[in-house]
């Protein structure tokens, strides 16, 4: 009887996390989780097109001499983020996430994140990203 109540409970909150992972808000968090969250250029450039993909590229081919010393993990600083604003404009849907960035030994972070997603074939992708210090 335990067993079917576990999956009544996590049959739908499975299929809702599938359904919701090919939305604009669904690519974009996956983005930031990747990209600023766990600093995973490569796993942040499947979810990417057009300049996003041409920027992450680009840093791929600096970040990767440095990454073969290691010493990453060490370096990681703790992000925590909210999604500020969703606004559908067009083809084209933008999402504002705010960035706590938590660097040992220095005072946080802020910044603000207009990540820009737009609709190609059957999927959303992160088209173009960009990041302002936030005040204050």
């Amino acid at each position: 009887m335990n067993r079917w109540i576990f999956l009544t409970m996590v049959v739908p909150l499975t299929l809702t996390g599938c359904s919701s992972a090919n939305t604009p808000e669904g690519v974009a968090e996956r983005f930031v989780e990747a990209y600023y969250v766990r600093i995973d250029q490569a796993q942040a450039l499947d979810l990417t097109a057009a300049l996003a993909r041409e920027k992450l590229q680009r840093e791929l081919q600096l970040v990767t001499d440095a990454r073969r010393g290691g010493g990453v993990e060490q370096a990681r600083p703790k992000i925590e983020y909210t999604r500020a604003q969703t606004r559908p404009e067009g083809q084209r849907v933008f999402v504002i996430y705010d960035l706590t960035i938590k660097p040992t030994q220095v005072p946080p972070i802020l910044k603000r994140v207009l990540i820009t997603t737009a609709q190609l074939e059957d999927h959303w992708k992160v088209i173009n990203f960009a990041e302002v210090d936030a005040p204050r």
